[in-house]
């Protein structure tokens, strides 16, 4: 990439930045003048690109161009910006080999440009604005000829032949719309005066035409508005354009500009409101404001209001504009005194004949009270028939004292409890109370009283205003609601709990006969009886896609319920999108199908549930090739932003059967599919679809479908690159997954706890074959006696058993200061990892076992003697240098290094036997470096034992879990006491 220190210093001349934008020519259309100068330069230097080239702070942008397709390019892509600071013109015969040129990304990729010769272009002021240039794909040692060389810089010339004619031209053209401006000015206030004058007092026509005078005579205006002054505020009283709407927003006259305006008694021209410091950012928000003018009215020595005009587009005002404001808000003043007599008595008749109309028609009760006595003194008659007697002090129920109502629980409401003495006579602010009240004729009714206070024009209290509601049908309507909600919360809980056990039930045996499966394939293979293993095969492909369905009901009772999380992690989407293409290839394949991917070069790494982002893609993925035979099957991926959020899109599309309208749109329904001659022929539940919806909802983005019947059919996926999941807020309890102490046992004895007879024998074989002893338990009480009897290396510990189940045994596990350190590796049929890590499990395995990945989790615990060094990772050198001589003495060969980064580097060169590991460190540290080592595959089975001084929290401990082997806390452990501590990970080098 080209360094942009560099460039001449004349790139970023602020004498030349202003003559450049003084030709106002940056980012205008396509002109033939122009177009001809670069056609005609490349065919006199035979050159397959020429470009009029202006260099602007921060890009080049060209004017015209002939044989290169953007219109401008970022300023470290610039070639021409070293034309700048040449006197003539700049010949470069190989961009490769000048030093000024060779990085740059357009040399050294896409299109790769060779030669390039530009002719300076120069302002009249000496000024260089860009280049003329040309440019070819190879190099040209000669440069250009004499000929070829006189003719750019005559063509340079004609360029800026151009620019000033254009800038001639447009100033003439200013000239003439400012006088046809000044015309329209007179015009638009001698209408404006007319229309006052024809107003005869009606203050709205008066501000109206006045609003729409200066917006005439000022065009740049999208919206114009007269705030009048109302106390310590200015409402918006008469609007246009884009402040139309706004009519009646008030706005406080300390911290706005309007409130400046009016208080200095000065015009204001704001070209900019985002960097005026006087601008309330949260006032101006909503109203798309970027430069204003503010004009304020007079009225004698007095400052009434503000005429205000505003852009969405900074400096969009200049100071004509400003004086023609100025002389429409000097009409304003006459009008508003007239108007304001008018309004006056028009307001007062009219204000006593709405209230009482309004009184009398409203479906709700009104009762006035007056302050500080609380005396009713008056109501409208809705609220006789609510309450079903009088309310007046003389009547018998008139005190609201003795009024009778009830709470929720029955017990009665007290006198002070009421919201009229409450808010009218005891000074409250609103207040409100739900009863069920006592009418007069003895029934009871749910009522709704809503009291506030009622105040003058100085704002003080002179009563209270209550609000009476009959609420009878909603109340008991809800009081029903309640009760079937709880029984449908049982239903739920009972459907929940019997899909629960009965996914248990199905899928531990499921899980052995596809163990038992993989070990007979693997032991059919040894001993030569090859002609079985078709059949063993399917009895594993049947069992593994009932178990297919099984997690898809179990799924979709899930996300019935909302009780579906996200796990989110960060992960590369590159590797992930070529992982599901592996995984799905051989079902693609089945039915001579293609696929073909076609990933973005940006999809860079994202922060989400990448399982269920996966299971997506496979579920897409699958349908695809399930509907398409002898075709091809295209998976795109993109990432992009989004309504301004950072998205990556996935696109699978195919060439099969396709789909109609009507069946476009039941195709997300659960248990359904295009038709029943679709389910008979391609077989499936129906519920992939609809699953891959409610996970894409869940990661925050949506699902679309376009198909055509007979052409094929395309799903577009769109999810946000990075959200937050059920384990960002899952805080961990209680000791880490990891070992904290001296304690781990030495033996090597792994053992297993599961209920399951099948599962006990399956993991047993496997890890007695990977050279591990083994002991297994029956159930949880019977694992955690065994585990404080044998102090186990590590323990494998299923979730759903008799007596006492895994979280149980897990807790007590952690909460015993002898097993508390034990590696803990959860193996279930259950989906709860993030329930599991809070527990504080070492890691996770969810049946049926992966047994390579089993086997990966498990070369982490196994001891190891005579491999690589020892190697310690510490910010420290004392530190470094002490630990160094100690182990060495012990017999471990030793390496160090200095942080994160130096320790990664350490790992390529040589693969260690154990590493020892600070956490807080420089450059990267000890949580980077943990998550670098485990994802490559290589390096996962490496023990990692952190030593640090660091108070490690609940979150610390969750971001370790599953990657550290064992915490020790400096302080805690001394220098002497490391051999006995790394002992069971990894013996000395003797």
């Amino acid at each position: 990439m080209t360094d942009p220190t560099t460039f001449p210093l004349k790139v970023h001349d602020r004498r030349r930045l202003d003559a450049l934008l003084d030709h106002d020519i940056l980012d205008t259309p396509p002109e033939k003048g122009f177009d001809d100068i670069v056609t005609l330069a490349r065919m006199t230097c035979d050159a397959p690109v020429a470009l009029v080239s202006l260099v602007a702070g921060d890009r080049q942008w060209f004017k015209a161009r002939s044989g290169f397709a953007p219109c401008e390019t970022t300023l470290d892509k610039s070639i021409c910006a070293h034309v700048l600071g040449a006197p003539d013109l700049l010949v470069i015969p190989d961009l490769t080999q000048d030093p000024r040129t060779s990085s740059n990304p357009l040399v050294t990729g896409e299109p790769y440009l060779r030669f390039y010769a530009g002719a300076p272009l120069a302002a009249t002021g000496g000024e260089h604005l860009g280049s003329l240039c040309v440019i070819d794909l190879v190099p040209r040692p000669m440069g250009l000829d004499d000929r070829q060389a006189e003719a750019l810089r005559a063509l340079a010339g004609q360029v800026m032949s151009q620019l000033e004619l254009r800038r001639s031209g447009f100033e003439r053209e200013r000239i003439l719309v400012g006088q046809a401006a000044l015309i329209a000015q007179q015009d638009a206030l001698i209408a404006a005066q007319a229309a006052v004058t024809r107003a005869a007092g009606d203050r709205d026509a008066i501000l109206d035409a006045l609003v729409a005078g200066v917006m005439e005579t000022v065009p740049q205006a999208e919206g114009g508005v007269i705030e009048l002054r109302e106390g310590d505020e200015l409402v918006y009283r008469s609007g246009r354009g884009a402040l139309a709407a706004h009519v009646g927003r008030r706005l406080p006259l300390d911290g706005s500009l309007s409130g400046h305006c009016l208080t200095t008694g000065k015009p204001v021209l704001c070209p900019d409101v985002l960097t005026d410091p006087r601008v309330d950012r949260d006032a101006i928000a909503a109203l798309g404001m970027r430069s204003a003018i503010y004009v304020p009215i007079a009225r004698g020595s007095a400052h009434i209001g503000v005429l205000k005009l505003q852009s969405s587009q900074p400096d969009a005002f200049s100071g004509r504009d400003l004086r023609n404001a100025t002389l429409f808000a000097g009409i304003i003043p006459a009008g508003l005194a007239e108007a304001g007599e008018a309004e006056a008595r028009r307001g007062m008749r009219l204000g006593e004949a709405t209230l009482r109309t309004v009184m009398e028609t409203l479906p709700v009760g009104v009762i006035i009270a007056e302050a500080p006595s609380g005396r009713i003194v008056g109501h409208n008659v809705r609220t006789t028939a609510i309450l079903g007697h009088e309310v007046m002090p003389d009547a018998v129920q008139g005190d609201p004292e003795r009024w009778v109502g009830f709470h929720a629980d029955g017990h009665p409401v007290k006198a002070d409890e009421w919201p009229v003495p409450k808010v009218a006579r005891d000074g409250g602010q609103q207040d409100a109370l739900e009863v069920e009240y006592q009418r007069g004729d003895g029934t009871r009714a749910w009522v709704e009283f809503l009291a506030a206070p009622l105040l003058d024009v100085d704002d003080r209290r002179i009563g209270a205003v209550i609000v009476v509601t009959d609420i009878d049908g909603r109340k008991r309507g809800e009081l029903q609601l309640a009760a079937a909600k709880d029984a449908a919360e049982e239903a739920n809980r009972a459907k929940s709990e019997f899909l629960a056990n009965m996914s248990h039930e199905l899928r531990t045996p499921l899980s052995a006969v596809i163990g038992y499966s993989e070990m007979l394939q693997e032991d059919m293979e040894d001993v030569g009886q090859a002609d079985l293993l078709p059949d063993v095969r399917k009895i594993e492909a049947n069992a593994r896609h009932l178990l297919g369905l099984i997690n898809d009901v179990l799924d979709l009772s899930k996300i019935e319920a909302e009780r579906m999380e996200t796990y989110v992690e960060a992960f590369t989407v590159d590797a992930v999108v070529r992982d599901v293409a592996s995984t799905v290839e051989s079902l693609v394949a089945a039915k001579d199908n293609v696929l073909a991917l076609n990933l973005g070069p940006d999809l860079g790494e994202a922060r989400t549930d990448v399982t269920k982002l996966r299971q997506c893609l496979i579920n897409l993925l699958s349908n695809a090739a399930k509907f398409t035979e002898g075709g091809r099957i295209t998976l795109e991926a993109e990432r992009g932003a989004r309504d301004g959020v950072d998205c990556l899109t996935f696109q699978v599309s195919d060439t099969g059967i396709g789909m109609n309208s009507e069946q476009q749109a039941r195709l997300f329904e659960r248990f359904t599919q295009a038709d029943a001659s679709t389910t008979r022929k391609f077989g499936g539940t129906g519920l992939g679809l609809s699953i891959t919806k409610a996970f894409a909802a869940m990661l925050g983005g949506d699902i679309a479908v376009a198909s055509e019947e007979g052409r094929g059919t395309t799903f577009t996926m769109s999810v946000p690159a990075c959200i937050a999941g059920t384990n960002d807020e899952a805080k961990p309890n209680g000791s880490a997954g990891f070992a904290t102490s001296d304690e781990a046992s030495r033996q090597g004895v792994v053992l297993v706890v599961d209920d399951d007879p099948a599962t006990r024998e399956l993991l047993t074989r496997f890890l007695e074959r990977d050279g591990f002893e083994v002991v297994a338990a029956l159930d949880g009480r019977e694992g955690l006696d065994m585990a404080r009897a044998i102090r186990p290396r590590v323990m494998l510990l299923d979730v759903t058993m008799p007596q006492m189940d895994g979280w149980s045994v897990l807790r007590a596990l952690r909460g015993d200061p002898d097993l508390g350190d034990t590696p803990v590796i959860m193996v279930t049929v259950l989906d709860e990892q993030n329930l599991a890590f809070s527990l504080g499990a070492t890691d996770y395995l969810q049946k049926p076992i992966d047994w390579d990945e089993l086997h990966a989790v498990m070369e982490r615990f196994r001891p190891r003697e005579n491999e690589g060094p020892l190697l310690v990772i510490d910010d420290d050198a004392d530190t470094r240098v002490r630990m160094s001589a100690r182990l060495t003495r012990e017999g471990w060969r030793v390496a160090t290094a200095e942080n994160g980064k130096a320790g990664l580097a350490a790992v390529a060169a040589e693969r260690p036997g154990l590493i020892l590991l600070d956490v807080m460190m420089p450059e990267m540290d000890g949580f980077a470096f943990l998550r670098t080592l485990r994802a490559k595959p290589e390096w996962g089975s490496i023990p990692v034992v952190v030593l640090t001084a660091k108070d490690v929290d609940g979150e610390d401990r969750r971001r370790l879990a599953g990657r550290a082997d064992c915490l020790l806390r400096k302080g805690q452990v001394g220098i002497d006491d490391l051999p006995d501590l790394l002992r069971p990970f990894v013996s000395p080098n003797r």
